[in-house]
C-alpha cells in the first residue's frame, strides 16, 4: 500500500497542474450538471415490506383520491369570540380554496356553496374545537407533498385570506415539507472554528487553508454526484446534508494528518517534493485504512433493508471516498504548488523536535489499570440516559417554533387534542365479501370504546367497493408510549377480527410507520454489527498485525457509542441544555438515529485509532520498547488527533443550532461521540490498555501472520526504497551499473545471493540450490516481491518497481503451465502477441520461435523424440516439450530481459547455449542452473552468481 501511494504522490506532484485542473472540472462541471438535471429530494420515508407501508401502498392504488397531500388552514378567532361568528368569511375562503388549481376537494367547518370539484355542504362540525374558538379547513390536494411548489402555496394562502376577516389568525399545515435543509450561518461558523484550530495547529494561515480548500472541493464533488443521482432515483433530503457533514469532517481531518507529516519532514530538511510523496505513502496509508473503515460502516447500513437509509449510507460513503481521493491526489498537487511555504517556522521546528511525552499520557499510563477502571465507570454513568431514549418519525411538531407548520401543529394540538396531529388509518380489504354494509358496521363497532381513543370516523369505501377506510384519533400524541401501545393493541386484535368476519385490516399512520421502522432496525442491528464490526476487525488486524489492537478499538468504540447516545438522550429526552442548543422539541428522536450513529461513529472512532496507534506501531517497529512506543506514538500524534477531533466536533456541532429534527440529534450524537472517543477513549483509555498489555499488545499468532498481507502502515517499504535510491546514487559510478542487473546484499527466501554487477546484454548464470536459483530468476523478472537487500534491474528498484520490470521481462519457470486445447502454432502466436509482438512482426517471430523450439526439442526429447508439427495439440506434448515452447517464445519476444529457470536438467548446458544464440544481442539473459557452463564473448559477457553463499566480489565470478 505505501509503495503504491508513494507512486500516486509522485504522480500528483509531477502533474500537479493537471491534477488540480481535473478536480476543478469535476467540482464545477458536476455542480452545473446537477443544477441542469434538476433532481428533487424526497422528504418522506418509505419502508417497503412493512405492514404500514403495504397499507399505504394499497390505499394509494385503490383510493387515489387520498394519495395526494392534505393541507389544513387553521382559523383562530380573537380571544373570547366564537369562530362561527366568522362563518360567512370562512365559507368564502372555502369556496375560493376549492377553486384553486391543484386542489381536489375542500371540507369546510361551516356551510358552503358548490365550488370547483367540491359540492355544496352543510359543514363539518367536528372541525370546530370544543371551545368554539378554533376551526380548520381541510384541503385535499391533487399532488403529493413532494410536488407542492411555491405557486400552489401562494395560491392557497391568498384564497384563504377572507377567513382572516374580523381579526382571526390563520396558520397552515401540510404545505411545506417538515425537513428544511440548507447551509446557514452555523455551518459557516463551524468552518471558521475549523480554520482557527488549523491555524493554531500549524501556526500558519496558508497551511491552515489547504485542508479547508481541499475538503470543500471534495464535498462539492460528492454533493453534486448525489444530486445527479437524485434526478434518476429517489434520494432522501437528508442524504446530501449527511454527506456534507461527514465529507467536511473527514476531508479536513485526512488533509490535516498528511499536511502535519509533510511539515514535520520539511522541518527535518527533506526535499519538498520527496516529502510530499513520503507523507502520502506513510500518513496516507493510515488515511486510506481509516477511510475504508468509515465506508464499510456506512455501506453496512444496507443490512437494515431500508432503502432511504441505504441511500443515505451510500451517499455518505461516497463523500468519504471523495475525501480520500482528494487527500491522496489533489492535496499533494496543491502542496507541490506551495512548495516550502508550508514549512514550519524555526521556533515551531524546535518545539516539534521536543521528545518529552505530554503529561496527560504519562498520567494515563502510570497506573494503567486504575485509568481503565475510572474511564469505563465514567462512560457508563454518561451512558445512563440512553436507557430512556425513545424513537419516532419526526413530524411538523419537531419543526422550529416559528415555522408555519409548527404553529399550525401546536394550534391543532391545543384545540383538538394531542392525538389529532397523528391519526391512525385503518384499511380493510373487503373484496372477498358481498355484505358491504355489514363489513362497514363491523369496522365501526370494532374500534368504538377502545381506551386512549377520542374519535373514530365512519368507515367508507372506495368507488370499486373493495377497500374500506376509517381513521382513529388517539387521545395521546403521535410520539407517546400510549399511542405506540394503542397501535400494538389494534394489531394484536386483528387476527381475532379476521377470524370472526372473514376479512382483516391493517393499521398505518405516523406512529405505525415509526413502530415498523424500529422493528426493522432492531432486527438489523445484530447482522449490521456482525458484518460491519467483523469486516473492520479484519481490516484492523491486517493493518496492525495484532489481536489486541482491533479488540481494544472495538470495545472503546462501544463505550463511545453508548456515551454519545446517553448525551443525546439527556438533551432531547430530559431537556438538558435544550434551550441553549435551540432544540425545537424535547421528546423522542428519529428512529434510525442509533444505527446511523453506530455506523458513522465506528468509522470516525477507527480514524483516531488508526492515527494514534499507527504512530505507536512505527515506534514499536523501530525500538521494540512497548511502553516507550505508547509514549512516543502518543507524543507524535496527540497534537494532530486533538486538532482533528476539535475540527470534527466543530463541523458536527455547527449543524445542531437550528437544525431539523433529523440532523439535530444526529449532529449532537456525533459531536459528543467525537469528543468522548478522541479525548476519553483514544487518548486516555487506549494508551492505558496498551501500556497494561505491553509487548502482548502486538502479539499475533504465527500462523495468522503468514496468512495476512503486509499493509506496511509504517512506510518501511518506502523508507527502504529511498535508502536504495540513495545507495544507488552514491555509488562511485553514479548508479550507472544499475542499467543492467545490480545486486548487493540480496536475500531471497532467507538465502543469500552473491553481489553482482552485470551490464545490459550480458548473461547472468545463477548457480546453487535449484529452489534458491528459481526464486532469484523469478525476482529478477519482477515476478515476486520476496526480495531483501538492493536489487536493480535496468534502472528499476526491486521489489518496488517490479510491475515495470515485469512488463519488459519474459519469464519461464522450470515447470510449464497446464496445456490448453490450442495447437503448437496457435500457442506460439498467442504467446508472442501477449508479449507485445506486433502484427507486422508476428509472422517472422513465429518462424523464429519455431526454429528455436525445434533446436530445443532435439535436446529435451533425446532418444524418445517423436514427430511434432505446428498442428500438434499442446496437450500431446510432454512437460519438457511445453517448457521448450515457452522458452522459444521468450527468446523471440524481443523484451529487454529474458529470465529462464533451467532447473536441475541434465541437458542444461546444451539448452543454455541454444537460448543464448537465439536471443538478440543487447537483451539481458538470466539463467538459473547449477550445471550449465557458458563461455563469455566481447558481445555477451557472462556473470556467475552464487545462490546460497555470498561471493567476496561485488562483480560476481566471470
Amino acid at each position: 500500500m505505501s509503495s503504491f501511494l508513494f507512486r500516486v504522490g509522485r504522480f500528483a506532484v509531477r502533474w500537479r497542474w493537471a491534477v488540480i485542473a481535473g478536480w476543478l472540472v469535476l467540482a464545477i462541471g458536476g455542480g452545473a450538471l446537477s443544477q441542469a438535471l434538476g433532481g428533487t429530494l424526497a422528504s418522506t420515508f418509505e419502508i417497503p415490506g412493512t405492514p404500514s407501508q403495504q397499507a399505504l401502498d394499497q390505499l394509494q392504488q385503490r383510493l387515489p383520491q387520498l394519495s395526494g397531500a392534505t393541507a389544513r388552514v387553521v382559523i383562530v378567532a380573537p380571544s373570547g369570540t366564537p369562530v362561527t361568528d366568522q362563518a360567512d368569511a370562512i365559507a368564502t375562503a372555502c369556496e375560493h380554496l376549492a377553486a384553486v388549481d391543484g386542489v381536489a376537494g375542500v371540507t369546510c367547518p361551516v356551510a358552503m356553496s358548490a365550488s370547483g370539484a367540491t359540492p355544496a355542504s352543510s359543514g363539518e362540525p367536528a372541525q370546530i374545537s370544543r371551545t368554539g374558538e378554533m376551526a380548520f379547513i381541510t384541503v385535499q390536494l391533487s399532488v403529493a407533498a413532494t410536488d407542492i411548489d411555491e405557486s400552489l402555496v401562494a395560491a392557497i394562502e391568498e384564497a384563504a385570506q377572507p377567513a382572516a376577516a374580523g381579526g382571526a389568525t390563520l396558520a397552515y399545515s401540510g404545505l411545506v415539507a417538515s425537513a428544511q435543509d440548507g447551509v446557514d450561518w452555523t455551518e459557516v461558523a463551524g468552518m471558521a472554528i475549523a480554520f482557527i484550530v488549523l491555524a493554531i495547529t500549524f501556526g500558519a494561515v496558508v497551511a491552515a487553508g489547504v485542508p479547508l480548500v481541499t475538503a470543500i472541493i471534495g464535498v462539492t464533488v460528492a454533493s453534486s454526484s448525489i444530486l445527479i443521482v437524485a434526478a434518476f432515483a429517489p434520494v432522501s433530503s437528508t442524504a446530501p446534508l449527511l454527506a456534507t457533514m461527514l465529507g467536511l469532517a473527514v476531508g479536513i481531518d485526512y488533509a490535516l494528518l498528511i499536511v502535519s507529516r509533510h511539515r514535520a519532514q520539511l522541518a527535518e530538511g527533506m526535499d519538498a517534493r520527496e516529502s510530499i510523496a513520503v507523507a502520502i505513502a506513510t500518513a496516507g496509508t493510515a488515511v486510506v485504512f481509516a477511510g475504508l473503515t468509515v465506508m464499510i460502516a456506512l455501506l453496512g447500513l444496507a443490512v437494515a433493508g431500508i432503502p432511504f437509509l441505504t441511500v443515505m449510507g451510500v451517499g455518505a460513503a461516497g463523500a468519504v471516498l471523495a475525501a480520500l481521493a482528494v487527500a491522496v491526489t489533489l492535496l499533494p498537487a496543491v502542496l507541490a504548488v506551495l512548495g516550502r511555504t508550508v514549512r514550519p517556522r524555526a521556533r515551531r521546528r524546535l518545539r516539534t523536535r521536543s521528545t518529552r511525552p505530554p503529561v496527560w499520557v504519562r498520567l494515563a499510563t502510570r497506573v494503567p489499570a486504575a485509568t481503565i477502571g475510572v474511564v469505563v465507570i465514567a462512560l457508563m454513568v454518561v451512558a445512563t440516559p440512553a436507557l430512556s431514549l425513545r424513537l419516532t418519525l419526526p413530524d411538523a411538531g419537531y419543526d422550529p417554533p416559528s415555522s408555519q407548520a409548527r404553529i399550525a401543529y401546536d394550534l391543532l394540538d391545543e384545540g383538538f387534542g394531542p392525538g389529532f396531529n397523528g391519526p391512525l388509518l385503518i384499511t380493510a380489504d373487503i373484496s372477498g365479501t358481498l355484505q358491504i354494509q355489514d363489513a362497514l358496521d363491523a369496522l365501526d363497532d370494532a374500534f368504538s370504546g377502545i381506551p386512549d381513543v377520542v374519535a373514530v370516523s365512519k368507515a367508507f369505501t372506495n368507488e370499486a367497493v373493495d377497500l374500506a377506510v376509517l381513521s382513529i384519533t388517539p387521545a395521546s400524541s403521535p410520539s407517546s408510549d400510549a399511542t405506540t401501545d394503542l397501535v400494538r393493541t389494534l394489531r394484536d386484535d386483528e387476527p381475532a377480527f379476521a377470524a370472526a368476519h372473514g376479512f382483516g385490516y391493517a393499521v398505518t399512520g405516523q406512529t405505525a410507520l415509526a413502530i415498523d421502522i424500529s422493528d426493522r432496525l432492531g432486527a438489523a442491528l445484530l447482522p449490521f454489527g456482525i458484518v460491519v464490526v467483523g469486516l473492520c476487525l479484519v481490516l484492523l488486524t491486517i493493518m496492525f498485525r495484532s489481536i489486541a489492537v482491533p479488540l481494544s478499538a472495538t470495545l472503546g468504540y462501544l463505550l463511545s457509542v453508548v456515551a454519545a447516545l446517553g448525551v443525546t438522550s439527556a438533551v432531547f429526552e430530559w431537556g438538558w441544555a435544550a434551550d441553549l442548543l435551540g432544540v425545537g422539541k424535547v421528546g423522542p428522536v428519529i428512529s434510525f438515529l442509533p444505527i446511523l450513529v453506530m455506523a458513522v461513529l465506528f468509522g470516525l472512532a477507527m480514524d483516531y485509532h488508526v492515527f494514534l496507534v499507527s504512530r505507536m506501531r512505527e515506534h514499536y517497529a523501530t525500538s521494540g520498547d512497548a511502553h516507550g512506543a505508547v509514549l512516543g506514538g502518543f507524543s507524535a500524534s496527540a497534537r494532530v488527533v486533538t486538532a482533528a477531533a476539535l475540527i470534527m466536533f466543530s463541523v458536527f456541532f455547527s449543524f445542531v443550532p437550528g437544525g431539523n429534527a433529523i440532523i439535530q440529534p444526529l449532529a449532537t450524537a456525533l459531536a459528543a461521540g467525537v469528543l468522548i472517543d478522541a479525548f476519553v477513549v483514544r487518548m486516555t483509555l487506549i494508551p492505558a490498555v496498551m501500556a497494561l498489555l505491553g509487548h502482548r499488545a502486538w502479539w499475533l499468532p504465527a500462523w495468522l501472520g503468514r496468512l495476512l498481507p503486509d499493509a506496511d502502515i509504517e512506510g518501511e517499504a518506502v523508507e527502504r526504497m529511498r535508502a536504495q535510491r540513495s545507495w544507488l546514487a552514491g555509488r562511485a559510478d553514479g548508479g550507472a551499473a544499475g542499467d543492467g542487473v545490480l545486486a548487493h546484499g540480496v536475500r531471497i527466501g532467507g538465502e543469500d545471493i552473491s553481489d553482482l554487477v552485470a551490464p545490459r546484454g550480458s548473461v547472468v548464470l545463477v548457480e546453487g540450490p535449484a529452489a534458491v536459483a528459481a526464486r532469484f530468476v523469478a525476482a529478477v523478472a519482477g515476478r515476486t516481491a520476496d526480495v531483501e537487500g538492493d536489487l536493480v534491474v535496468h534502472g528499476r528498484l526491486l521489489p518496488f518497481e517490479r510491475a515495470a520490470v515485469a512488463s519488459q521481462a519474459a519469464y519461464v519457470p522450470a515447470a510449464p503451465e497446464r496445456a490448453d486445447a490450442s495447437s503448437l502454432a496457435e500457442h506460439l502466436r498467442r504467446s508472442l502477441r501477449a508479449d507485445g509482438v506486433g502484427v507486422l512482426r508476428a509472422h517472422e517471430a513465429v518462424i523464429r520461435a519455431a526454429a528455436t523450439f525445434d533446436a530445443l526439442l532435439a535436446v529435451v526429447s533425446g532418444s524418445s523424440a517423436h514427430e511434432v508439427s505446428e498442428r500438434t495439440p499442446m496437450g500431446q506434448l510432454s512437460d519438457a516439450e511445453r517448457w521448450a515452447a515457452d522458452v522459444a517464445v521468450a527468446a523471440t519476444s524481443g523484451l529487454a530481459l529474458v529470465s529462464i529457470d533451467l532447473g536441475d536438467r541434465a541437458d542444461a548446458q546444451a539448452l543454455a547455449q541454444i537460448v543464448v544464440r537465439a536471443i538478440d544481442p543487447g537483451i539481458t539473459i538470466v539463467l538459473g542452473s547449477s550445471a550449465a557452463v557458458l563461455d563469455a564473448s566481447p558481445e555477451r559477457p557472462v556473470v556467475r552468481v552464487d545462490a546460497g553463499a555470498p561471493a567476496e566480489s561485488e562483480g560476481g565470478r566471470r
